[in-house]
């Protein structure tokens, strides 16, 4: 496999709130240092006196800023996120209107959670032959979805925007994708509500309690512990490449332990590992694009240069790519 894809810009856009994790020992009435002693993150972004639309907005403007390009350069938007800011319609319409181009640029939604931008990234390479520029924006808000009453899984989220414009290559590009569905863990991260299985009319009670996120992080750590490293070993090898043989890491910063784990399980080089959980936090799906985004910043990526981006999500799905620096 080699599909041509470069990265001509990526526009990232953080809430104006910070919100440390000392904050909510305070709030929460825990002993200084206890949230992040749990979970591993000292701060996060969380949406306040904004919308989604305005981060959504920023991260878009700055990418097209970066890429010299306006609105109507753009062939194609992919919407690929976790969150919506309504059910019907689309995001992806909702980020066209937001954009207001002057002629109807086609638009569609990927959802395959923390996982929706690498998916869209890598359906974006099939689509260079019919799309010139394509516009991937995720905008994930998991503050107005978690409950406090459970640290370990509120604890870790943060929120944010990111745009990502791709374009055909004439070096580089993905060597090689993979995704896998483990659907035994279909239950382990859930937001039960909001669908046709529990729609509000059927449901006795408080139905806000159906909204929050739930996640039972222990069999989900169990699962991806155990499928994980041989997925990423075995996607490597069936392009005869090793970890040796890749310069970056850029994994869905899921929590600090998943990605320790990782790192030591693999044998990964932390001078190639990118690790921002600490002061972001699992942003679901703009978590590899903000981690790409990093390591953009801080480091001057060559022709050639294998960046390995992978993670996981709920459902549970596996994904991998391997793209070679045009």
């Amino acid at each position: 496999m080699n599909l041509p894809i470069s990265i001509k810009s990526i526009g990232t856009a953080l809430p104006n709130t910070v919100l440390f994790s000392s904050q909510m020992d305070a709030v929460l009435g825990f002993q200084e240092g206890s949230i992040e002693k749990i979970t591993g993150l000292h701060k996060r972004y969380v949406l306040d006196n904004q919308t989604p639309s305005e981060l959504t907005l920023e991260a878009v403007q700055i990418a097209l800023k970066q890429a010299q390009m306006t609105i109507e350069d753009i062939d194609c938007i992919i919407q690929s996120g976790a969150t919506m800011e309504q059910a019907i319609p689309y995001n992806a319409a909702g980020v066209h209107r937001l954009l207001n181009p002057h002629r109807p640029i086609p638009s569609f939604d990927i959802n395959m959670t923390c996982l929706s931008v690498l998916r869209a990234f890598d359906i974006a390479a099939r689509m260079l032959d019919s799309y010139r520029n394509i516009l991937l924006v995720s905008c994930d808000i998991a503050s107005i979805g978690v409950d406090w009453k459970n640290i370990r899984t509120a604890g870790i989220f943060g929120d944010g925007a990111a745009a990502m414009i791709v374009s055909s290559s004439q070096h580089g590009g993905i060597l090689v994708s993979n995704f896998e569905t483990h659907s035994v863990g279909y239950d382990y991260c859930r937001v039960r509500g909001a669908g046709s299985k529990c729609p509000p009319a059927s449901y006795n009670g408080d139905y806000k309690e159906m909204c929050y996120f739930e996640m039972d992080g222990k069999r989900l750590y169990k699962l991806t512990s155990k499928i994980l490293p041989n997925f990423i070993l075995k996607t490597l090898a069936s392009i005869h490449l090793s970890m040796e043989d890749i310069d970056w890491v850029v994994p869905h910063q899921a929590s600090q332990s998943a990605l320790d784990h990782m790192a030591h399980i693999l044998h990964i080089d932390p001078s190639k590992m990118v690790d921002i959980f600490k002061t972001h936090g699992n942003q679901i799906a703009s978590s590899i694009p903000f981690a790409l985004h990093h390591l953009m910043n801080t480091h001057t990526l060559i022709r050639g240069q294998k960046v390995m981006f992978v993670g996981t999500s709920a459902g549970v799905g596996l994904g991998l790519i391997v793209w070679e620096v045009p």
